[in-house]
């Protein structure tokens, strides 16, 4: 019996060691996996979910869609719990993305399945707005607090909450010194000064109709100096024009080239043109009381299909959070990553708490303003100013530069220059065409042709061809 139970005891070891080496091979990445992080009290913890989608009509520049979505996305894994994945949707300039989502909503008058309109400065908004196509966003009151009901007579946001100024935006005038130091021209001060005689051929701009930042650097000119006064200084600086860009980042790259020595520009192309270029080369000035620092806006679309989420993309766009990435250097805490945005934040004194980490210079806030800039009437004629802009002095340039260079150097009261540069109508009747005709596409279309021809026939007989 005995030799019987050791024979049993011998059957049963090889099977006790067999299940202990397999429970060890078991425990082996247990026994070797890398000691886990202890959450601290407070610590966000890992998204506890999939990642959710927003998409985003914007004609910003591929930095901002960047810098934005990358910290958007861990913004909401902290706060959230989940990761958020952009789907950005470019299809132009501002006036091509406002088109854009007008044609959409004719299709679809719900909803077209994009959340947020993001960029193009503020016009597009209350056109969109009066046109009901937005819809109110709640942003946490203590977000909301930080920023001004309104800076040099221009709203910041909407009472009613349908759109918000995400950042600020300047309008001024970018020049080459070294350029202008060989040409023997002064450096401008004003916009008038880009239609001087001795800027022919040497002045850069845009497309109104593709650029809302070149638009709004027009419209500024026209409320500056006034209707009378301004459109002859913009028919003689259009004359001065080497060629008009579709995009409104071409000018101050073509400055910083010396392709030309100056032209229009919003702030955050100059300064970076300045950052790479360098101060010793290039300038970039906002004319003295000619110039409206304005913001440039966000808004969610109607019938956006993540309504919820897009009104949490405008918390953090408002929020020290989301400013940090427009006023930082890049590789800053908080800051953007790959590239600078170079824009003013719509918080006062907000980039000057940074010191030298801040990339803008200034502060508008601490300014003492410019002129009061009127949002409605540069919104109600933002179809016709582009129209008008257009069809006499982009559509027929070569002609154009042609009869200015003809009577450029002739004394203000010549009548050939008057009637170069004499404003087509009385700002009343713009305005009256903007608010009735232009509604009407049978009669816009037939009312731009005529413009067309009528500028080409004159401009011919100018120049004496």
């Amino acid at each position: 019996m005995a030799e019987a139970g050791n024979n049993g005891l011998t059957q049963k070891v090889p099977l006790l060691i067999l299940g202990a080496a397999l429970l060890a091979v078991l425990a082996l990445p247990f026994l070797y996996r890398p000691p886990q992080p202890v959450q601290a009290p407070g610590m966000p913890g890992p998204p506890s979910g999939p990642a959710r989608k927003l998409a985003i009509i914007s004609p910003h520049w591929e930095g901002i869609r960047h810098e934005f979505g990358r910290a958007f996305s861990l913004w909401t894994a902290e706060r959230l719990g989940h990761r958020t994945n952009i789907e950005w949707l470019d299809v132009g300039g501002t006036s091509e993305a406002v088109r854009y989502v007008r044609s959409e909503f004719k299709r679809s008058p719900r909803g077209i399945n994009i959340d947020l309109f993001f960029g193009g400065g503020v016009d597009p908004y209350l056109q969109l707005k009066k046109e009901g196509l937005l819809q109110s966003a709640r942003v946490a009151p203590a977000v909301l607090s930080q920023v001004p009901p309104e800076f040099t007579g221009i709203e910041l946001y909407d009472p009613s909450r349908q759109w918000f100024g995400a950042c600020l935006s300047g309008f001024g005038i970018i020049y080459n010194k070294k350029v202008l130091d060989i040409l023997r021209l002064p450096e401008p001060r004003e916009w008038a000064d880009l239609a001087a005689p001795g800027y022919f051929s040497w002045v850069g701009a845009g497309d109104p109709r593709a650029s809302g930042s070149v638009h709004m650097a027009f419209e500024i000119i026209l409320q500056a100096y006034g209707w009378e006064k301004g459109w002859p200084i913009i028919v003689r600086m259009a004359g001065n024009v080497r060629n008009f860009s579709r995009s409104a980042s071409d000018v101050p790259k073509d400055t910083a080239l010396g392709e030309v020595a100056c032209g229009l520009a919003i702030d955050v192309y100059a300064w970076r043109q300045v950052a790479e270029v360098g101060p010793e080369r290039i300038g970039f000035i906002l004319p003295a009381g000619l110039t409206a620092i304005s913001p440039d806006g966000i808004a969610i679309l109607k019938g956006a299909p993540h309504a919820e989420l897009a009104a949490r993309f405008i918390e953090f766009t408002l929020s020290g959070d989301g400013q940090k990435l427009w006023v930082l250097r890049k590789g800053r805490p908080g800051g953007p990553q790959a590239y600078e945005l170079s824009r003013m934040s719509v918080i006062p004194g907000f980039a000057q708490s940074f010191g030298e980490d801040a990339v803008v210079p200034l502060d508008p806030f601490t300014g003492k303003g410019s002129f009061i800039y009127d949002t409605e009437k540069g919104a109600g004629r933002w179809t016709l100013l582009n129209d008008l802009i257009g069809s006499l002095l982009i559509d027929h340039h070569r002609e154009l530069a042609a009869a200015w260079d003809k009577v450029r150097r002739r004394p203000p009261g010549d009548p050939l220059l008057r009637e170069l540069t004499r404003p087509p109508f009385t700002e009343k009747e713009g305005l009256r065409l903007a608010m009735e005709e232009w509604n009407r596409p049978e009669q816009r279309s037939g009312r731009r042709a005529k413009w067309s021809a009528e500028a080409r026939e004159r401009y011919l007989r100018i120049a004496g061809k």
